[in-house]
């Protein structure tokens, strides 16, 4: 399972993990562990994920394992959750308040468990009557207070679709810059970066695909961006790739373009349309157009350099050749 990240208030580590943390009262380590489970104990799932109707109740397990010698009295509690950048799940910390799915999972307080023992605690997820269909991320915790003065935290994530008609969409923008090179016979590079948006209702992977187009299709070539990662409905993720080899053609058209895709097999979708932006960026070939400035202003001055070489050569044939007239007695015409 994915790490989760620090958060202020409340630090929360991956599930599948050992988590070992500073405790505030007895100032030793605490090492626990928080998987989903059965009334029996852990099941093998990472994660809760299920499918319910509105109004639909569904009783889940999480099992919290001290491994440690002390006992230790965990607190529990769950949230909204959301995806970060990266793609890893990670829930909102304890001073911000759900608004979402997190309000949907009621569950004890808190929980003691002995040192090397396990225990199952219940909690029940409930669907609201009004719900809208999709995808609502939630999760859940067990914490204790730390040294630092904070909570450490270790949960998993738990995903409800709500049943309804199901929207997998993305919106996407673009923009792009193009840094040219000093020297006039090095390519320049343009950088794209772009915005993804899940403008459904259903969390999605994307793979975005980025097509660059010089003047007439000169240089027009295609590259593949990194393959984004669970993005929630309602969230962003942003992305940037660098085309090095790019010459100063005076623009370049630049098109992404972003396939939504399922998270997984069991959540699969088809006939979707693909997301695209485009945008025009300019190139031009400043060090090129000043190489031939100065070219001109070369050839230029060096022709203004031989006419001038060879009107003073002619008035010097002149000028010897009235000379020459001047002693043979020969009058000058």
């Amino acid at each position: 399972m994915n790490a989760l990240a620090t958060l202020a208030g409340l630090t929360l580590v991956a599930a599948s993990a050992l988590v070992a943390a500073p405790a505030a009262a007895e100032g030793d380590a605490v090492t626990w562990s928080v998987r989903p489970g059965d009334e029996n104990g852990e099941d093998g799932r990472a994660w809760v994920e299920w499918e319910a109707d509105p109004g639909q109740s569904r009783t889940e397990h999480m099992v919290v394992t001290n491994h440690g010698d002390e006992t230790v009295e965990f607190r529990l509690s769950s949230a909204d959750g959301y995806f970060t950048e990266t793609g890893r799940f990670n829930m909102l910390p304890s001073d911000q308040e759900s608004v979402a799915a997190g309000r949907w999972i009621e569950l004890p307080e808190s929980v003691t468990v002995p040192g090397g023992a396990a225990e199952v605690v219940p909690f029940t997820v409930t669907v609201p009557d009004d719900a809208e269909p999709g995808d609502h991320a939630a999760g859940v915790a067990a914490s204790v207070h730390s040294t630092g003065g904070g909570e450490v935290g270790v949960g998993f994530r738990v995903m409800t679709r709500v049943t309804g008609e199901l929207d997998p969409s993305l919106g996407l923008a673009a923009s792009a810059s193009y840094t040219g090179r000093p020297n006039p016979f090095e390519a320049g590079v343009v950088e794209v970066a772009y915005e993804l948006r899940n403008t459904g209702n259903m969390r999605l992977n994307a793979r975005p695909e980025i097509t660059l187009s010089g003047p007439f299709g000169l240089r027009d070539r295609t590259v593949q961006g990194a393959e984004i990662v669970e993005i929630a409905p309602g969230q962003t993720r942003h992305g940037t790739v660098r085309l090095t080899e790019a010459w100063p053609l005076g623009a370049y058209d630049v098109t992404v373009v972003a396939q939504p895709l399922p998270v997984s097999d069991e959540l699969s979708f088809g006939g979707v349309e693909p997301a695209s932006a485009r945008t025009t960026v300019l190139a031009m070939p400043w060090p090129q157009l000043l190489v031939l400035l100065l070219a001109a202003l070369l050839a230029t001055w060096s022709a203004l350099h031989r006419r001038r070489g060879r009107r003073r050569t002619e008035e010097l044939v002149a000028r010897a050749r009235a000379e020459a007239l001047a002693e043979a007695g020969v009058p000058h015409p």
